[in-house]
């Protein structure tokens, strides 16, 4: 099995990216602006202070899960394209394979 896990995930998601994905599946255009307004949801510094967001979601937020999955529904299409045997909760991924040496193989493939 290879253990996954995308590095960062959350504070690297694009907006434009993503709102187009949701949009493809969302039509209500009062929700589609609810979702823009929790991307753009300032982000609370330890300190204190407020930085404004221009990528990312908001970890621990509730509706941050169902958008990575959104997001990263094509990294599905693909790997079932291919045939793997896979399960995918957000940002960590298992994908499932014979032996050590084919672990190698797809991992070098999928991170590629």
């Amino acid at each position: 099995m290879i253990d996954l896990d995308l590095k960062s995930f959350f504070d690297r998601v694009i907006h434009d990216q993503l709102m187009s994905r949701v949009a493809g599946k969302v039509r209500d255009k009062r929700l589609l602006w609810l979702i823009g307004d929790y991307l753009r949801a300032p982000m609370q510094r330890p300190d204190g202070r407020q930085e404004k967001r221009t990528q990312g979601t908001p970890q621990g937020g509730p509706l941050s899960p169902l958008l990575a999955n959104i997001y990263l529904d094509p990294l599905d299409k693909e790997l079932e394209q291919r045939g793997w045997s896979f399960v995918r909760s957000a940002d960590d991924i298992a994908i499932f394979v014979s032996s050590p040496r084919a672990a190698e193989r797809v991992k070098a493939s999928v991170i590629a």
